[in-house]
């Protein structure tokens, strides 16, 4: 069984509980009522239906609660999980391009990984404890809606104060590579930013709509020729499917 129908499940089991512990809590709120009023007989008759409510919400729930056994652990240490969330993000209700990197899925310009060891998934650099796949999905989507210019823009400045600092009479172009490099001199940063995400943050900013910094400077993405390396190249995969292959980044 799909890991959102056995949610879809869990659901029906929880709303089972809820119409009988509807039940009670109404009955309670009778008996309560005929204390305010001092009213006997609802009284009597109150306090009778909880008497003969109360025992079957504890072996329901107890039912409920051991119907269904998961090893969240094991499932983070599988690739089913990103196989999941790719469905959920592809449903008509989402609409949503999710792409797997090796371990990662890539929303962008979000990156999205496992925390195995505590259960949860990281959305960028939010710990995630909502695993249900539509419940991740739906997330990525939100923070795809809500970023976008503001975060190219500072990606923009931060690119442009490289190239102030790097280039010099020679300089055609900076290599993206080398700016991620050098980017990773600040500790902790690269462990936060890894380079499939710096990618998408590339990605990101060639799909918006700014041409120029804040300074007025207009840039332009260089892209590999055929006998480039691969490791300097940065592939992205993008929403409609196609590949794109960056080399690099000048500005004029």
């Amino acid at each position: 069984m799909e890991f959102e129908e056995q949610w879809q499940q869990e659901e029906e089991r929880v709303d089972a509980l809820l119409k009988n512990a509807n039940r009670y809590v109404s009955t309670l709120k009778s008996w309560k009522k005929s204390c305010a009023t001092g009213d006997f007989n609802a009284r009597d008759k109150a306090a009778a239906l909880a008497l003969q409510l109360a025992p079957a919400l504890a072996p329901l729930a107890a039912e409920a609660a051991s119907a269904w056994q998961f090893d969240v652990r094991e499932y983070l240490a599988s690739p089913q999980w990103r196989r999941d969330v790719i469905a959920a993000g592809s449903s008509e209700r989402i609409g949503l391009r999710i792409t797997e990197e090796g371990e990662t899925l890539v929303s962008s310009p979000v990156i999205v990984r496992a925390l195995v060891g505590r259960g949860v998934l990281q959305i960028g650099r939010q710990a995630w404890p909502h695993l249900r796949p539509r419940a991740v999905a739906a997330e990525l989507k939100r923070l795809r809606d809500r970023m976008g210019a503001a975060n190219s823009s500072e990606f923009l400045e931060s690119l442009y104060a490289v190239w102030l600092r790097q280039k010099n009479d020679s300089t055609v172009y900076l290599r993206f590579r080398d700016i991620y490099d050098l980017f990773s001199l600040t500790p902790g940063w690269k462990r936060e930013n890894p380079l499939a995400k710096f990618a998408q943050d590339v990605y990101a900013l060639h799909r918006s709509a700014l041409s120029f910094t804040r300074a007025g400077k207009k840039y332009e993405f260089v892209m590999p020729s055929a006998n480039a390396k691969e490791r300097e190249i940065l592939t992205v995969i993008a929403e409609d499917g196609r590949t794109i292959r960056y080399m690099g980044i000048r500005f004029d």
